[in-house]
């Protein structure tokens, strides 16, 4: 995080609609930074024309869109509600059951609702006819995840599918659906979600071959010349490549941020910016802390920038030590 990923994927989307193409850039990330990174309001969910303003004219069109992953995974439990019905007796095993669609709901891993939100506008894109898909990801674990839940979703659904069928064939759930008087009802809605998850799970396969596909697809890894951040790099890198052989993702690129010229003739005006971009924000935060009741405000606590990264316990005490007053207990 705070690599630059943001900014670093909304130029290159920018340059490929300069030069003729139909974008469309994506952001999966849940800090939603997009719409700072580009000065506009993403708020709604849609994908939003942006101006290219500045840029010389030219045949191609940027959209950009900021996925809602909370509300994408609500919504999908909502139809797997509707595929099981709303039961929730015990008759004939059926609390089991049911039971076992609460444990998948459980077990699902972090980066579903990405994946989820990204399959739901995979036809949106699909039919604006862009010829460029950009996406804005999460940071290296939560990302790493996502590349590899579409294939377990796949699963998932067809595992959702025959506990709906259990349920279904089901005789006493049958005659109490149907003396509820509310039998075609939940029949009708149960056939609907289960045409909805069939394609859901289609929509899976499809974006699984388009992340292995290197003719299609290829992830650009973004990253800081710090140490710590050029491991996790080199991790991701790792990963992606031998990690997982039968779903390699191409890595054709690796973008380091903040470089520093070799002859030191931007280190001044680097120390100038980095110093009053500081002192803004921190009088920004300040301000924000001070108009709140004073048994709610936070503590402001200043740590003196370090020469080298703390590693080890050693290196994290002297840290603590800059952290943790005297009078502090924890």
């Amino acid at each position: 995080g705070g690599v630059g990923k943001t900014t670093t994927s909304s130029s290159l989307a920018v340059t490929m609609a300069a030069q003729g193409h139909k974008v469309a850039l994506i952001s999966t990330d849940p800090a939603h930074s997009l719409g700072d990174a580009i000065d506009m309001n993403l708020q709604g969910g849609q994908l939003m024309d942006c101006p290219l303003i500045g840029v010389p004219p030219s045949e191609g069109s940027l959209s950009v869109l900021e996925i809602d992953p909370a509300s994408a995974i609500k919504e999908f439990k909502g139809t797997v509600d509707k595929l099981v019905g709303e039961t929730t007796g015990d008759d004939g095993g059926i609390g089991k059951t049911l039971r076992e669609v609460q444990e998948v709901f459980d077990t699902l891993p972090a980066g579903t609702d990405e994946v989820v939100a990204l399959a739901k506008i995979i036809n949106l894109v699909k039919k604006g006819g862009f010829d460029r898909i950009v996406l804005d990801t999460a940071p290296t674990g939560h990302t790493l995840r996502m590349l590899s839940t579409p294939s377990f979703l796949a699963q998932l659904i067809e595992r959702l599918l025959g506990i709906a069928e259990k349920i279904n064939s089901n005789a006493a759930v049958r005659m109490l659906i149907s003396t509820s008087g509310r039998g075609e009802d939940v029949a009708a809605a149960s056939e609907q979600a289960k045409s909805t998850l069939l394609k859901f799970q289609l929509q899976m396969y499809d974006l699984e071959d388009l992340f292995s596909d290197p003719d299609q697809s290829e992830f650009l890894i973004v990253t800081v010349a710090t140490e710590l951040a050029v491991r996790e790099s080199m991790r991701l890198l790792n990963d992606l490549t031998f990690e997982a052989p039968d779903m390699p993702i191409k890595v054709r690129n690796v973008v380091i941020n903040q470089v520093l010229k070799e002859n030191g003739t931007d280190v001044k005006s680097f120390l100038d910016h980095v110093t009053q971009s500081q002192q803004s924000s921190i009088r920004e935060l300040e301000l924000m802390v001070s108009s709140l009741p004073s048994s709610d405000a936070p503590r402001i606590t200043k740590v003196s920038y370090l020469d080298t990264e703390p590693r080890g316990v050693f290196g994290l005490k002297m840290l603590a030590d800059a952290l943790v007053r005297d009078d502090d207990e924890y």
